[in-house]
C-alpha cells in the first residue's frame, strides 16, 4: 500500500429531516451527515492495532493521538492534522520507570504534556521522556485505603484532568458502612490524595444484566460497560444496557437522571437470557443472547455545535440467519434534551472520538490505521 496517499473516500451523504414521532424529539432540527475514509500515513512504522485503539486518547488540543504499543512497549503519537505517525516514547515494564507486567488500560495526555497511565491497581505519572514521576496505588496507598472504612475499592474507567490536578473514577463499595449505593464516582485530588465519593443509584441497573458463572466453587461475573465523560462542571455517567444518563453538577452538587425511550431505541435491554450459569457451556449460550440485545454507547460532546452525540447499536436476525447490526445516532441539547436519532448507520462499531465537530471512528483499512469521519451538517450552516 501506498502510505503517502491520503484516502478520501465520500461514503455517504444522507439528508435526515424525520417526521418520525418519538418522545423528546425536535421534529423541526435538519440534520444531514457525510462520511469520509482517512488513512494515517506510518512512515513504515507497525501500529498496535489488534485491540482497536482501546485505551488511546487525544492530546488536549485534539491534534495528536496517543495509543499503547503492547509487543513493541512504547506509546506511539499520531498528527491528527497532518493524519501521520509523528513519534513514539519508549516505555519499559519492569524496573523503577516500568508501566508494570500487564500493560496500559488507558492513556492520558495533560496539558504540560506529562502523561498518566491507567495500569492495574492504580496509576502512574510519567514525564516526556518515559521516567515515572509518581504512582497511586489502590490496594496499598495508605493515605487513599485510610479513607474508607472498610479499605476496599475498585476504580476503573477513568479521566485525569487536562491540568493533572483531578482524578476522576468509578467505584464499587458494596461494603462501606453507611453507603446505601453499591456504586458511584470519585474524584481524587492527585496533590492531596483527598477523595469524594458520590452515589450514583442507577448504577446499580448493571446488576441486573449480570451474568454469574459458578463452578468449582468459585464465583466470576460478566456485565455491561459504563461508560464516564466530564465536560466542564459536568460528570456524565451512562450505562451500555439503559437508554439514560446520569448528570452529576460538581457545582451545584445535584444529580439529575434522564431516560429515553423512542421509536428506534428501546428504555433498556429486555435481558432475555439466563442470569445465573453452572458450565461454561451454558454462559456462552446466555452470553450469545445477551450480545445481540441493544447496546447504548458512551457521550460526547461538541463544543462547536453545543451538542452531545451518542451511538448506539440494535441488532436484527436476517432470513439468511446472518446477524445484521444497525448503528443510531442520538443528538442532545447540553440539557440533555433528545433533539434527533438518525439510524442506517450500519456496523458502527469501534473506538471512537469527537475532534473539531467531527465523530472520528477507528478502523482497520488492511492492517493500516483509518478512520471514518462523521461530519455532522445542520441546516443553519
Amino acid at each position: 500500500m501506498n502510505k503517502n496517499i491520503l484516502l478520501l473516500l465520500l461514503l455517504a451523504l444522507a439528508s435526515c429531516s424525520s417526521d418520525k414521532s418519538s418522545d423528546g424529539k425536535n421534529e423541526d432540527f435538519r440534520f444531514s451527515y457525510q462520511l469520509d475514509t482517512v488513512l494515517v500515513d506510518s512512515k513504515g512504522v507497525l501500529f498496535f492495532l489488534n485491540q482497536g485503539l482501546m485505551g488511546a486518547s487525544l492530546s488536549p488540543d485534539s491534534n495528536k493521538l496517543f495509543t499503547y504499543n503492547e509487543p513493541m512497549t512504547r506509546l506511539d503519537i499520531v498528527d491528527l492534522e497532518k493524519l501521520e505517525f509523528l513519534d513514539s516514547i519508549p516505555l519499559e515494564k519492569e524496573g523503577p520507570n516500568g508501566i508494570g507486567p500487564r500493560g496500559i488500560l488507558r492513556t492520558h495526555v495533560t496539558d504540560l504534556g506529562d502523561y498518566y497511565f491507567s495500569v492495574y491497581g492504580g496509576i502512574k505519572e510519567f514525564d516526556t521522556e518515559g521516567k515515572v514521576k509518581r504512582a497511586f496505588n489502590w490496594t496499598k496507598d495508605e493515605e487513599i485505603l485510610n479513607q474508607l472504612e472498610n479499605g476496599e475499592l475498585v476504580f476503573f474507567n477513568d479521566i485525569i484532568s487536562s491540568d493533572g490536578a483531578t482524578y476522576f473514577g468509578m467505584y464499587t463499595a458494596s461494603h462501606i458502612p453507611g453507603k446505601p449505593q453499591q456504586d458511584g464516582i470519585v474524584l481524587m485530588d492527585l496533590n492531596t490524595k483527598k477523595l469524594q465519593l458520590i452515589d450514583i443509584p442507577a448504577l446499580k441497573a448493571l446488576q441486573d444484566y449480570q451474568i454469574q458463572l459458578e463452578m468449582n466453587g468459585r464465583t466470576s461475573f460478566a456485565g455491561d460497560q459504563t461508560f464516564l465523560l466530564v465536560n466542564g462542571s459536568k460528570i456524565l455517567i451512562s450505562q451500555g444496557p439503559v437508554n439514560g444518563v446520569s448528570v452529576y453538577d460538581l457545582d451545584r452538587d445535584s444529580l439529575k437522571v434522564y431516560s429515553y425511550e423512542t421509536e428506534l431505541l428501546p428504555a433498556r435491554n429486555p435481558g432475555d437470557y439466563t442470569r445465573k450459569v453452572g458450565s461454561v457451556e451454558e454462559f456462552q449460550v446466555a452470553w450469545d443472547l445477551k450480545s445481540k440485545e441493544p447496546h447504548f454507547g458512551d457521550f460526547m460532546y461538541d463544543a462547536e455545535h453545543n451538542l452531545y452525540y451518542r451511538v448506539s447499536h440494535i441488532s436484527e436476525l436476517k432470513s439468511d440467519g446472518e446477524l445484521e447490526w444497525n448503528g443510531v445516532l442520538s443528538i442532545f441539547d447540553e440539557d440533555f434534551n433528545l433533539l434527533h436519532e438518525e439510524d442506517g448507520l450500519g456496523n458502527y462499531h469501534g473506538e471512537k472520538f469527537l475532534r473539531n465537530g467531527k465523530i472520528y471512528r477507528f478502523i482497520n483499512f488492511d492492517d493500516e490505521m483509518a478512520f471514518e469521519v462523521l461530519t455532522p451538517k445542520y441546516d443553519y450552516e
